[in-house]
């Protein structure tokens, strides 16, 4: 996605433009499991947001995670499809498919080794 552009115009889109894939509801489909992946990949998240109205991981320069929920991963708006050729769509979406099957097994690993009672507890909290 960075190489084909992809980052740059969601980002641009999202500062910029419409904005509407970073809602600000968009940062509470991640989970505890999601931000545990991040925050062993180095990444930092954000305490506050950087626009209230935006995602909560929305930054300046794109999103702040590495390892996103899927609808981040999958969504192709009209503004992407309008800009990018169709092969390079394709492309995307098959590399996406291989981030979302590669995330799902190792949130579930993850679930596993720590337990998902250990989870729902801290969701609850």
């Amino acid at each position: 996605m960075v190489n084909a552009g992809i980052v740059k115009e969601c980002a641009d889109c999202a500062i910029n433009g419409e904005g509407t894939c970073c809602g600000v509801r968009t940062g509470y489909k991640c989970g505890s499991v999601l931000l545990l992946i991040n925050l062993l990949l180095g990444r930092t998240l954000p305490s506050v947001p950087a626009d209230s109205h935006l995602c909560h991981f929305l930054a300046k320069h794109g999103c702040a995670l590495r390892a996103r929920h899927v609808i981040c991963v999958n969504f192709l708006c009209q503004r992407l499809r309008d800009v990018f050729p169709h092969n390079i769509l394709c492309n995307v979406q098959e590399i996406a498919g291989r981030e979302i099957d590669t995330l799902f097994v190792l949130e579930e690993c993850i679930k596993k080794r720590i337990g998902v009672a250990t989870l729902i507890m801290a969701q609850k909290q």
